[in-house]
């Protein structure tokens, strides 16, 4: 029998509330704290008997929070007012009566609504939490905590997490939460703040059902800043706690991590602040503080992890001499995992360089794979194995990989032209086209895009598409691989007077800025001159410039039958 107030009746078997026979819109929660009060019409239900009814015993959640929440959506679904009510009346301090004439109520227990289905919790995105310390210098102490939960999170190899590079985009953003996570495909968030005064942080974070906007936890801690790791490591085990007793009973939670030195946290923090900048001057910075980190805590083995990486960005962007560069990134990586051999942007960094460097094809696999199973929910390892297993030539696992890191990071700019990159190198011209077309719709310009569209366009005979997209390159930024590879387009285009004077200028500039003796090469390979071509591959080969291992790209196909092309390849491992 249903029951009825006012122009409302709520039918106990579906579920529903409905106003004049037409159903209300109203998520499970309020209608269960709605029949918990039609159940006793005119009289207090406690706020502890609403807490038993809405959440199972075994449920952590800042109850205070989510009741009142649950009573907001069912006065609004009532149309009612907390000040003037008609239906629900506040007693403060002790709960909520249902002051309206009630017809039909429920006998004992009867009246209860069926229990709250169980909930597939597959993939899920952290926000930026929200700095409530007022001021914008701690804007990168807010911002930091947010990665670090990220990372924490991503460590449960069975739920998708979304990546710091695909959520801050949203930092401000006034969205709803729905909206949000439709965008970025995923089943809930977790959205929060941090407040920090001295010493002492403070952070709130709740868990959202993306569905219905339904709040399913939330937890409030507060700790001195010298246990910062151990609160991000009780936050993430709390939100997965509550995710798996849902999706995967049976994992196992890490140990909580060590105490680190405050300074040294906070000096990390800015490291990887001015690290995710990814210019010359922040990286500088980026390594000054990763050393300040070491200096306060000797012992902190994810500061030599992330100090490695800075080093490897180095090396990869040509900002320094390899042989200085690549060293010391191992250096560090090596000392991280010295540490705590768990340290996956050691393993990931360790990699990089056995493959930009040593050439050491074994010791790549195995620290990508490692790297892999510490943080599977990550997206940097997914790309770095797919980097190794694309250059290997394993180009189905590589597509794979790549697919991986891009629904762990949908909005990266980097992994959408990466995956295009990967199409590129085996052979998938128009996929690797269309998959350009589309990063370049997120990123307008984006001068990496454009290089690799051109290099596909080349292959399809489309020389007059590919000049005119290096030509976009290289005057969003004139930087010598630009401007090889366009004046290697005009060589093979026909336009021999302007390939040599882009040549001769980067050989004149060489007396100023560093140009690489790949770039002179690539050149000469579209001026059709082997003889100076394998000159200034031997001369990379030497300075072990780690753009040798292109050697196997398509653009070099027409060398593949040159004795000098495979010893050179043979030299450096790779596959042919």
């Amino acid at each position: 029998m249903p029951i009825r107030f006012g122009q409302f009746e709520v039918d106990i078997r579906s579920g529903e509330l409905l106003r004049q026979g037409v159903k209300v819109n109203i998520q499970e929660q309020p209608l269960q704290a709605l029949v918990a009060l039609l159940e006793h019409p005119g009289e207090v239900v406690t706020r502890e008997e609403l807490r038993k009814r809405l959440w199972p015993q075994d449920t952590f959640v800042d109850f205070e929070r989510g009741l009142n929440k649950a009573i907001n959506k069912l006065r609004v679904a009532l149309r009612d007012d907390a000040v003037t009510p008609r239906y629900v009346e506040t007693l403060p301090q002790r709960g909520y009566r249902f002051i309206a004439a009630v017809d039909g109520v429920p006998q004992g227990r009867e009246g209860v609504l069926p229990p709250q289905r169980v909930l597939g919790i597959d993939s899920l995105a952290v926000l930026p939490l929200d700095n409530l310390s007022g001021d914008p210098a701690q804007e990168y102490f807010s911002d930091g905590m947010t990665e670090e939960l990220i990372c924490a999170i991503a460590k449960i190899g069975s739920l998708r997490v979304i990546s710091r590079t695909s959520v801050m985009p949203y930092k401000g953003v006034r969205k709803s939460l729905p909206a949000i996570a439709k965008e970025l495909g995923v089943d809930a968030i977790i959205e929060g703040s941090v407040a920090r005064s001295e010493l002492r942080v403070r952070i709130v974070a709740q868990l959202i059902l993306a569905s219905d906007d339904r709040h399913l936890w939330s937890g409030r801690y507060e700790r001195d800043l010298r246990d910062i790791l151990q609160l991000q490591a009780e936050i993430a085990q709390s939100i997965a706690s509550q995710i798996h007793k849902l999706i995967d009973p049976v994992h196992v939670f890490p140990e909580l991590a060590r105490q680190v030195n405050p300074q040294a946290y906070e000096a990390r923090l800015m490291g990887n602040f001015f690290r995710d900048k990814m210019t010359p001057m922040e990286l500088e910075k980026s390594i000054g503080f990763y050393t300040q980190a070491i200096d306060c805590d000797p012992a902190y083995a994810q500061a030599y992890g992330d100090l490695s990486e800075a080093y490897f960005y180095f090396g990869v962007l040509g900002m320094g001499q390899p042989s200085e560069v690549f060293p010391k990134a191992k250096v560090n990586a090596v000392k991280a995992l010295e540490l705590d051999e768990t340290v996956a942007s050691a393993h990931n960094a360790l990699a990089a360089i056995h493959i930009l460097y040593e050439w050491d094809w074994a010791a790549a696999e195995a620290e990508s794979r490692r790297a892999v199973e510490l943080n599977p929910g990550v997206s940097v390892t997914h790309a770095h194995f797919a980097d190794y297993m694309s250059i290997r030539g394993r180009h189905n696992e590589a597509i794979a990989e790549i697919r991986r890191a891009l629904e762990l990071d949908p909005l990266s700019a980097e992994y959408n032209r990466f995956v295009a990159l990967i199409l590129y190198r085996a052979r998938r011209y128009d996929d690797s086209i269309a998959q350009c077309k589309k990063s370049l719709d997120l990123y307008p310009g984006d001068v990496n895009t454009l290089w690799f569209l051109a290099l596909s366009l080349e292959q399809k005979g489309r020389l007059p598409e590919a000049i005119a997209k290096l030509e976009e390159a290289v005057s969003l930024s004139a930087t010598p691989t630009y401007q090889a590879l366009l004046a290697r387009a005009y060589a093979l285009a026909g336009e021999r007077a302007k390939a040599t004077g882009i040549l001769e200028e980067l050989k004149a500039s060489s007396q100023s800025r560093y140009i690489s003796p790949f770039d002179i090469a690539v050149v000469y390979s579209g001026l059709g001159d082997l003889d100076a071509t394998f000159h200034w591959l031997e001369e990379t080969y030497r300075q072990r410039v780690f753009r040798i291992i292109e050697l196997t790209l398509p653009i070099f196909d027409f060398l593949r039958s040159d004795r000098r092309w495979q010893d050179l390849v043979r030299r450096i491992g790779l596959p042919y």
